[in-house]
């Protein structure tokens, strides 16, 4: 009889459960120029996947660029951008990564906090994967990852990493 409750209340709270995904928010795009100046360089473009994703998106880059903009520093997980009067700089951050590595905007609707921090945890994790990529691949030419309207980080052969902004002006 107890295995038999057990059993219905396992039911119930499943059956009331939001399936989720950590992986499926952000997409890699990668592409090979053809152009004569720079043929062989690659690039890669971190976009939201789903209307979702791209609605957390959205108010993160806002907030993000509003952050900087005003002088302030934004934490992307292993990292940190920081606006100075020369430009942008790409800086290591959190060697661990977590939720409280991330500069998180303030949530506004039907936007949760919860997903909010899978959403910055699997675009760390998109990050993470084009910056590998990119380093082993900016040979003759630099590489280029883009963080869709925000951010265009260019990767040199020598592992040096320039950040610019994408997209907007301050």
């Amino acid at each position: 009889m107890r295995y038999l409750i057990a059993g219905i209340v396992l039911l119930i709270g499943l059956a009331g459960a939001e399936q989720v995904t950590t992986h499926d928010f952000f997409r890699i795009t990668q592409t090979v120029s053809r152009s004569a100046a720079t043929p062989g360089a690659w690039r890669y473009t971190i976009s939201p996947r789903t209307a979702e994703a791209r609605r957390y998106w959205n108010v993160i880059v806002d907030s993000w660029r509003r952050t900087l903009t005003i002088g302030l520093g934004v934490k992307l997980g292993a990292f940190e951008v920081v606006g100075t009067e020369k430009g942008l700089h790409f800086l290591p951050y959190c060697q661990q990564v977590h939720p409280g590595c991330f500069t998180k905007p303030p949530l506004g609707g039907d936007l949760q906090g919860w997903k909010l921090e899978l959403v910055l945890l699997d675009l760390h994790n998109n990050l993470d994967a084009a910056l590998a990529d990119a380093k082993k691949h900016a040979k003759p030419y630099p590489a280029t990852v883009t963080l869709s309207r925000f951010l265009r980080l260019t990767v040199y052969r020598d592992g040096r990493i320039e950040a610019a902004r994408s997209g907007w002006k301050p």
